[in-house]
């Protein structure tokens, strides 16, 4: 019994959410302290060092770091998740030739224009906000990675990719039915992959496809790494779905985001990945040894980073578990943005050298445009949706109820 107190994947199967900060609060409250993860010692860190330490590439390494059943549902076989050094920086290079300022502000016009649509239906009527949002999302992003296909089989895809987001927590029937979603969305990047380089289907110069296509890539990591372009895009829908939520919890909100200010609009959204729960922690190998307070964590030991922790660190963050999203704005009302070292819902440190996920500037995007449609419309959550599920990972905002959504007149 004493060998699994302070077993890291036990406690997030109980509390979920608050595993981390239980055993920490048994450890006696500090930043750092040793635990165990999956039978080995596994040293957990939060805060703006803890953050350094974790994306110190001298100290930690991500290869071999996230289970083989959680890692090939989440990233699939073969990708930049799980590559280190010169090959990690090369295969990231990838993405920034799809991901710059332009491609974000072109998704995001597109999700603007089909939520405006998808929007229009919604006066008087019952939606699951979740599920609307993660078509309108999936839609846009699949039309944006210059793939031509029909509007059902968009959205059937986007569902494919909804799941694989929500197994990730590997408990329940999530798991199984991610799988499912994973081998058919898996099989449908590879067949258009396949088509593009066969010259069966034309990919728009400089789209995802086309760049993903034109790669030395295998088809099969070439189809993984396109999966993994669309899939976070299909993942704001987590954080969309707690914007429904945040501002039915804070209407006094609706008229800025409505009609105020992109500073305005920018800090809301801030505050929605920091507030609300979504990934708990990221797990890391020690490379070679770190010396800390309360010991040394020596080579192969599992390092983990506290997400949550490091997003409400009382020594960081000014009443961290109040939703205050003017914490971003300064006293003109300018946006303020965030620390790396010290914000971390999409990962931490330098985007270009580090793991931190490059699309982060798109689901910052996306949640801004879609702060701006939800603000004009009436939400009512309905009974028993006011709560933010914290056993559940990855929670969903409401879990499980609906949102009547009225239009104004």
């Amino acid at each position: 019994m004493v060998a699994f107190r302070n077993e890291l994947s036990l406690a997030l199967v109980r509390h979920g959410y608050a595993a981390i900060a239980r055993l920490r609060e048994a450890g006696g409250g500090a930043d750092w302290f040793e635990a165990r993860l999956l039978g080995r010692r596994a040293l957990v860190v939060r805060g703006p060092l803890g953050v350094r330490t974790f994306y110190d590439p001298d100290f930690v390494t991500r290869r071999g770091a996230v289970p083989a059943p959680l890692r090939l549902l989440l990233f699939g076989p073969g990708t930049v998740h799980g590559l280190d050094g010169v090959a990690h920086l090369e295969r990231k290079d990838l993405f920034f030739r799809i991901i710059d300022d332009a491609s974000v502000r072109r998704l995001a016009a597109l999700v603007d224009r089909r939520l405006d649509e998808a929007s229009r239906a919604w006066d008087g009527a019952e939606i699951r906000l979740f599920d609307e949002l993660t078509a309108v999302y999936g839609e846009a992003v699949v039309e944006w990675s210059g793939i031509e296909t029909e509007r059902a089989e968009a959205h059937r895809i986007a569902r494919e990719l909804a799941l694989i987001v929500d197994g990730f927590g590997i408990r329940g029937t999530a798991y199984p039915r991610a799988v499912l979603g994973r081998v058919r969305a898996q099989l449908w990047a590879r067949r258009i992959v396949r088509e593009t380089r066969a010259g069966e289907r034309v990919a728009p110069p400089g789209s995802a496809l086309h760049v993903i296509a034109a790669s030395d890539l295998s088809d099969t990591v070439a189809a993984t790494e396109l999966v993994n372009v669309l899939r976070p895009t299909v993942a704001v829908a987590f954080f969309g779905a707690f914007a429904g939520h945040a501002l039915a919890a804070h209407p006094e909100w609706r008229s800025r985001l409505a009609d105020g200010t992109d500073d305005e609009r920018r800090a809301f959204e801030h505050e929605i990945r920091r507030w609300y729960p979504f990934a708990p922690l990221l797990p890391g190998r020690v490379r070679r040894d770190i010396h800390w307070a309360g010991g040394t964590a020596r080579q192969k030991d599992w390092i983990v980073l506290d997400i949550i922790g490091t997003n409400r660190d009382p020594a960081v963050w000014r009443d961290p578990d109040l939703f205050e999203p003017e914490r971003f704005l300064d006293a003109t009302g300018r946006v303020v943005e965030p620390d790396v070292h010290r914000y971390v819902p999409h990962g931490g440190g330098d985007v270009r050298k580090g793991h931190r996920c490059p699309g982060e500037p798109s689901a910052a995007a996306l949640l801004e445009v879609t702060l701006r449609r939800l603000a004009s419309i009436d939400l009512d959550l309905g009974p028993g949706a006011h709560e933010v599920p914290l056993r559940r990972i990855p929670s969903r905002a409401p879990a499980g109820t609906r949102i009547a959504a009225h239009a104004p007149r």
